[in-house]
């Protein structure tokens, strides 16, 4: 049995009405057609590098007040108090090591100590003559005068006082001495106290000039970051402008869509294909057998 196959084409077009919008001049496929056809430079490099906001352009810069801040950094060195209160430890323990240096213990002590250990020697001379003069009288009431007992009392008077004047002058010394190196300690002392006042003044300052950097570059980033934001509302504005044509496009091309368009025409082709050898023999009534007895 044959059987045919159909198969069936439609043209269609676009309904008359809508062919301003779509196919004509102006319409959505010759517009897409131009827009599409430009390359890339035209369309976004030119007028991208034109506004200033192509590639590295689009980049804030550092702001001002960042500028200022790395200017300050650059020449930011240690507070001059850290140095002055170095040496005035340095000179503290110049002074504790001079302590043994009899030269240098000299310089700490009163100018005017001999004159005090002098003044305390002729006291005791005085002293010592005043004795020797009753001594004296003494021996001329008993006849003794000018005897060798009067001559060794006076001998040992003599030598009691040479050994209190000498007394006088060592501890006279040795307090002036002492002084000194209180002195020394006490200069030490001082100049160890100034260090570490300075040292600390150097540290509220540096950590001044830090605090105040850092609220400066704040500051700073506040001002770049705006920067950037005005930078990317151009880009932004630009980007649009530039794909303005397409999205009208889009746009235009949602309006028109789903509308039905016109049938102009439809063709049907029909095909039966030939019948098989076993359906031809079967057709003309020649069975197996009647072909067996034929060809017998």
């Amino acid at each position: 049995m044959a059987t045919s196959t159909s198969v069936s084409s439609a043209l269609t077009d676009v309904p008359s009405i809508l062919q301003p919008y779509i196919t004509a001049p102006g319409g959505i496929l010759p517009t897409a057609q131009k827009v599409l056809a430009q390359d890339y430079a035209t369309t976004y490099g030119y007028p991208l590098k034109a506004a200033g906001l192509a590639g590295s352009q689009r980049v804030a810069g550092l702001a001002p007040m960042q500028q200022q801040i790395g200017t300050e950094l650059a020449g930011m060195g240690s507070p001059d108090q850290f140095a002055t209160g170095t040496a005035a430890v340095q000179s503290g323990l110049g002074a504790l090591s001079g302590m043994t240096d009899p030269s240098q213990t000299a310089q700490y002590m009163s100018p005017y100590v001999q004159n005090v250990i002098d003044v305390n020697k002729a006291e005791a001379t005085r002293d010592a003559q005043k004795g020797l003069l009753a001594g004296n009288l003494a021996s001329a009431k008993q006849g003794t005068y000018g005897g060798a007992r009067q001559l060794l009392a006076q001998t040992e008077m003599d030598r009691n006082l040479q050994t209190k004047l000498g007394s006088i002058q060592s501890t006279g010394m040795q307090n002036a001495y002492d002084a000194a190196q209180k002195a020394q300690i006490a200069q030490a002392a001082g100049y160890g106290t100034m260090g570490q006042t300075l040292g600390a003044l150097g540290t509220a300052e540096q950590a001044s000039d830090i605090d105040r950097i850092k609220t400066q570059g704040a500051y700073g980033d506040l001002q770049r970051a705006t920067q950037q934001q005005q930078l990317d509302a151009q880009y932004q504005d630009l980007m649009a402008k530039l794909n303005y044509p397409v999205t009208s496009l889009e746009t235009m091309n949602n309006l028109v869509r789903g509308v039905p368009l016109t049938q102009t025409g439809q063709s049907t082709t029909t095909s039966t294909p030939a019948p098989s050898f076993a359906s031809q023999l079967t057709g003309a009534g020649l069975t197996g057998l009647s072909l067996y007895n034929m060809f017998k």
